[in-house]
């Protein structure tokens, strides 16, 4: 019941954003809940999103990147966790590689997530999962990739440092050590292809990303037999809050290990 839910947002998300005109697309509407800025495309996905949820009778709340927090009746629980774009820069700038990443939830920590649901744009790709019953890519199992070295790995890294030198000199060291390299602009997307073995590593030392980029992908990749750390080798949780912002290395948990090695050396 709930993954379906994810996937008709998914759905109606999609169909309105595919009716847009390109050169309306990335115009700048207002400043997010989250700190960005709104555009036009995500204002789109978003309120399809909201629609769907009120056309379905659906009572609980949404935490959203635009529009922050929304209530549907008067429960608390399910709490959706949605980013209605997931690369609004990629999408707008005609690079074919954002997401729609959703998420419901039973509690208020990012573990509490019991199904999520990320679909790739514009290929319509689905990675699900739901909390005990495994992931999958179009309905079919995926797993992660088993350990492997560095020097062997295929990883994904976010470098959009905004002149942060100290947070770049520490991914260079970990690129260094891997064997391929890529950076492509959607924690969501790459988290998901960790959780099917296309990317043996994600890696995110910002402290940037937000629930509502990860919620989905996350719950996709351990349930894919992944490892999800803090940069202390901690398991990751967190709130469901649009206020935090968290770091992560993602993939097999010794693969996770020797990248934060790299990442933490002095």
């Amino acid at each position: 019941m709930a993954l379906n839910l994810l996937t008709c947002i998914c759905a109606a998300e999609r169909d309105a954003i595919s009716a847009l005109p390109p050169e309306t697309a990335a115009q700048v509407l207002r400043k997010g809940a989250s700190g960005d800025y709104t555009k036009v495309i995500d204002s789109t996905a978003e309120a399809a999103a909201v629609a769907h949820l009120e056309g379905a009778g659906f009572r609980g709340r949404l935490v959203s990147e635009e529009l922050g927090e929304r209530r549907f009746g008067a429960d608390d629980y399910p709490l959706v966790v949605l980013d209605p774009i997931d690369g609004t820069t990629n999408a707008t700038r005609g690079i074919s590689f954002y997401s729609i990443s959703v998420a419901i939830a039973d509690g208020p920590m990012l573990s509490d997530v019991y199904a999520g649901a990320v679909l790739e744009l514009p290929s319509g790709r689905l990675f699900t999962a739901e909390r005990g019953r495994g992931a999958l890519l179009d309905g079919r199992r995926i797993r992660v990739n088993g350990a492997s070295p560095l020097g062997s790995a295929l990883i994904g890294v976010d470098l959009n440092v905004m002149g942060n030198r100290e947070k770049f000199m520490e991914m260079a060291a970990l690129c260094v050590a891997a064997k391929h390299v890529r950076n492509m602009g959607s924690a969501a997307i790459e988290l998901s292809y960790v959780a099917s073995g296309a990317l043996d590593l994600y890696a995110d030392n910002r402290g940037k990303l937000r629930v509502t980029d990860i919620a989905a992908a996350l719950l996709i990749l351990k349930e894919a037999g992944g490892t999800v750390l803090d940069l202390s080798g901690n398991a990751l949780d967190c709130p469901l809050d649009l206020k935090q912002r968290v770091s992560l290395v993602a993939g097999h948990s010794g693969a996770c290990a020797e990248a934060l090695s790299v990442i933490r050396k002095p």
